[in-house]
């Protein structure tokens, strides 16, 4: 726990939130009847994460540091929890060195790549991979107490079901990893069932349901836009998987490479261990809950909508450590476990820190740097998507008149392309762009300063910039990756 919340802490101040970040801050500075009632209408993640975030910053504050510090709550918190599991995995085919596989279960969870990098921002995902931890611990027990011919304790059962449901509602996807615990846990409390066991296992999955279901009428009612959204879906995505349990493609380098083959070749091991076992095992278990959330989401993304993102999957990175520690503390040979236990700590150390210290994702501090620096009395900055607004009002206040384009965020109701995913975020269409420039907007200020963010997406015919350009004289434009500030001065 120390180790891990030595490394996520590190840089956790040092860069500005990022779009998605503030959204999680403007959504938690909403009030309580907004974010329950309003929200769901045009955001497709459940409001359960935003609730707890509203919570913290109302104890702990609203800054960038702050925000974050919840989700490095979770994050440390979910490290005694994986060596729970690993050392009730354990007793299930006894390893002969249960300490082994707890530590390098609990250190991989400490220092894994993908988790330090998910930890470090203010979104769901930690409190997803908490609550899937959990519920993987509370299957463990339950599973070796359904064999031992017992119903299960009620405290596992509770355990399991509660753990299930904050997973439902910490993410939109939350209903992937739901089906897999409850098809894991399936084969074993089927065989043998007795009454007892039965009326358990249907009073808990019936109590998980019903509090699921006010979640799943919100994401439902979301879902017509999740195939508008920026998210695409080709096979060769799959690809990205191991990047998911190795080291991220964008962290990559001499050391971090060496760091993802040792990675790549532990989870090789693990899944040849789980092949060893006859039966339906606690090995095939993890397995399942392991590869079951991603094939799952590449079979809805190639019959359905697209949902495949590896960063909706790290939760299975739980599971996998599990049966890597399992696998590794079974190997024989003493000189090869030590060999994998150094390359471990030698190659994942630095690399949790080289990911901790990268540089931010947007650079909106620039960007309000650059606006502050150049917009004069009189000027206008427009926002185009109108939701860069969430990421720029983070970074500190302005005195300057300030638009979203087409409309303030969030555009609820707005005609036009809907291009992320959201109808509060709408792209404009040509004679929308010409009346927008050619408006009563346009009359009064000097200089439109326009912000845009990623136009391949949300406007890849240069709508905006080519309508105001008709009627303004433009400027040189300077970018922060896809960032782009372009002043339009009146002529």
């Amino acid at each position: 726990m120390v180790v891990a919340l030595g490394v996520r802490a590190i840089g956790l101040s040092s860069r500005p939130l990022w779009l998605d970040e503030a959204y999680s801050a403007w959504f938690s500075s909403r009030s309580w009847s907004y974010l329950w009632a309003a929200v769901p209408t045009y955001e497709p993640h459940p409001p359960f994460y935003y609730s707890l975030l509203k919570v913290w910053r109302l104890l702990i504050g609203g800054e960038a540091a702050a925000l974050r510090s919840l989700s490095l709550l979770f994050s440390v918190a979910t490290v005694p929890v994986v060596m729970a599991a690993a050392f009730e995995l354990d007793r299930h085919r006894p390893t002969g060195r249960p300490l082994f596989a707890a530590w390098t279960a609990g250190f991989l969870a400490a220092c894994s790549p993908m988790l330090v990098f998910l930890d470090q921002e203010a979104r769901p995902y930690p409190l997803m991979i908490f609550a899937y931890a959990l519920a993987v611990l509370g299957l463990l027990r339950l599973i070796r107490e359904l064999r031992e011919r017992s119903a299960g304790s009620w405290s596992s059962w509770l355990l399991l079901g509660f753990a299930t449901e904050v997973s439902l509602w910490a993410h939109g996807l939350g209903l992937l990893y739901a089906l897999c615990l409850a098809a894991a846990l399936f084969p074993t409390w089927i065989a043998a069932a007795n009454r007892q066991r039965v009326t358990r296992g249907i009073i808990v999955a019936t109590l998980v349901a019903v509090a699921y279901l006010p979640c799943l009428l919100m994401i439902v009612s979301r879902a017509g836009d999740w195939g508008t959204g920026w998210l695409s879906w080709r096979p060769f995505m799959l690809l990205q998987i191991p990047a998911l349990y190795s080291v991220p493609y964008e962290a990559i380098t001499v050391g971090s490479a060496v760091a993802a083959l040792v990675l790549l070749l532990l989870c090789k091991r693990a899944i040849q261990s789980a092949f060893q076992t006859h039966g339906w095992s606690s090995e095939r278990a993890l397995l399942l809950l392991w590869l079951g959330p991603p094939l799952i989401a590449a079979i809805v993304s190639q019959l359905g909508v697209p949902i495949f993102l590896p960063r909706t999957l790290a939760a299975t990175l739980v599971p996998a450590y599990l049966a890597i520690g399992a696998a590794l503390a079974r190997t024989e040979s003493p000189l090869e476990r030590k060999w994998f236990a150094a390359a471990v700590v030698v190659t994942l150390v630095p690399t949790a820190l080289q990911i901790a210290l990268r540089p931010a994702a947007e650079q909106w501090d620039a960007v309000r740097f650059h606006l502050s620096r150049h917009v004069a009395p009189g000027d206008e900055v427009w926002l185009y998507p109108n939701d860069s607004a969430l990421p720029l009002d983070a970074v500190g206040p302005h005195s300057y008149l300030q638009r979203g384009i087409p409309g303030d965020y969030p555009a609820v109701g707005f005609k036009g392309p809907i291009r992320a995913g959201s109808p509060a975020v709408v792209s404009v269409t040509h004679e929308q762009a010409q009346a927008i420039a050619r408006g009563d907007m346009t009359r009064n200020p000097r200089t439109i300063w326009l912000v845009t963010r990623q136009s391949a997406v949300f406007d890849p015919q240069n709508e905006i910039p080519r309508a105001l350009a008709d009627v303004r004289r433009p400027g040189r434009v300077r970018s922060w990756g896809y960032i782009n500030v372009q002043p339009f001065t009146a002529r």
